[in-house]
């Protein structure tokens, strides 16, 4: 995995790794620079918060600004064209398994729904083409941009990221708790903070390697940055309670998105009617199908549960107002109350306890509830 920058960090019984992963780095460089950049210069937009997003994603603003000479590399429009119609994380999951760029190259290993969606055909032999071109094009850009001097100049920077990502780790048994709560175990679990990944962004990788496999918590800042001044550095990491969100999140993906993938076709048929009330408010947060509105919906509910499991009832609380009232996510009342039972008792497995909950919801559709 290319990685540089790691520390491992004792979290209680649990040693997770925290790493900056330069090939991570490139692709939120490549990200600003190819697009979210010129779309920050040329419209003034504000978040929800009242932010402008120029200062929401100011350091990824910054980096366009000064690399803005290269949003015309051929390399870049090679980069692009093949990363029109996939999203970041399934860039990032191939990335993290690459040697480090300007080095890297296609690794037989690597299975293919990793990288499939590169042929719109799903031929993989032509995804595997397309994603060595891909590679190649990342590795001539590294050299292009001179990225050894991008991360020597803003050491300092990835320093404090690194720093406060160690020093905000949650105090609690939070993966034990998740290993507890889903019922299952991965070999390595690793933070990755990132500084070109926009602010606010996060995604849940894994991957398989010779029967191992590891998970990713990968995360752009939590709050605006502070970083021109670097005496007084803050890259917006700095909050436990963030950190532990997105990390239960994040992880809890890996746990729940094989289970939601296993289940029957018919069931997934038969509740897809729940998706139409939604949709609106789901697609506004790129969750475009019934697939992954589930995805969501069952992540979110275990954030909820862990939370409580950890005596974070508090926050679990807030969590569970935010996600039901502001982010339209209506079915996690239901979701919880079942999650409750199985939580309890733990008679039943917690894929069993999903089946049960569709099954739930093939009767919500029925009384058109």
């Amino acid at each position: 995995m290319a990685c540089s920058m790691k520390h491992s960090v004792k979290n209680n019984s649990r040693q997770i790794e925290v790493a900056i992963n330069k090939n991570i780095e490139l692709l939120g460089f490549a990200y600003f620079l190819g697009y979210e950049g010129n779309e920050l210069e040329s419209k003034e937009e504000f978040t929800s918060n009242k932010i402008s997003k120029k200062e929401w994603y100011g350091y990824g603003f910054n980096v366009y600004q000064k690399y803005k000479p290269y949003a015309g590399s051929k390399n870049l429009a090679v980069i692009i064209h093949f990363a029109e119609d996939i999203w970041l994380d399934y860039l990032g999951n191939l990335l993290i398994q690459l040697d480090n760029f300007p080095n890297a190259k296609m690794k037989e290993e690597i299975i293919v729904s990793d990288y499939i969606r590169f042929s719109k055909n799903k031929d993989s032999a032509q995804a595997r083409n397309h994603v060595s071109v891909f590679i190649t094009a990342f590795n001539e850009l590294y050299k292009e941009v001179d990225f050894d001097n991008y991360m020597a100049t803003n050491k300092k920077k990835y320093e404090n990221a690194l720093l406060q990502v160690r020093n905000k780790m949650p105090d609690q048994h939070f993966v034990a708790e998740m290993e507890k709560f889903y019922q299952k175990k991965f070999d390595r679990y690793t933070l990755l903070p990132s500084l070109t990944i926009p602010t606010g962004m996060g995604f849940g990788l894994r991957y398989t390697l010779e029967g191992n496999t590891s998970i990713f918590n990968l995360f752009g800042p939590f709050t605006v940055q502070q970083f021109k001044d670097e005496t007084n550095l803050d890259m917006g990491f700095n909050s436990e309670d963030r950190l532990r969100e997105k990390s239960t999140h994040e992880f809890g993906h890996s746990f729940v998105n094989p289970v939601i993938d296993n289940l029957s076709k018919k069931l997934m048929e038969e509740t897809k009617s729940l998706y139409e009330p939604i949709k609106k408010a789901m697609s506004d947060q790129a969750y475009t199908n019934w697939k992954i509105c589930l995805y969501e919906h069952f992540v979110r509910a275990g954030e909820i549960m862990i939370a409580r499991n950890l005596n974070k009832k508090r926050e679990a609380e807030s969590l569970l107002a935010d996600y039901v009232e502001n982010r339209k996510f209506i079915y996690l009342p239901v979701i919880i109350e079942e999650l409750e039972r199985y939580n309890d008792s733990r008679i039943i497995s917690y894929p069993e306890t999903i089946q049960s909950i569709m099954e739930r919801f093939i009767l919500k559709t029925k009384s058109n509830l």
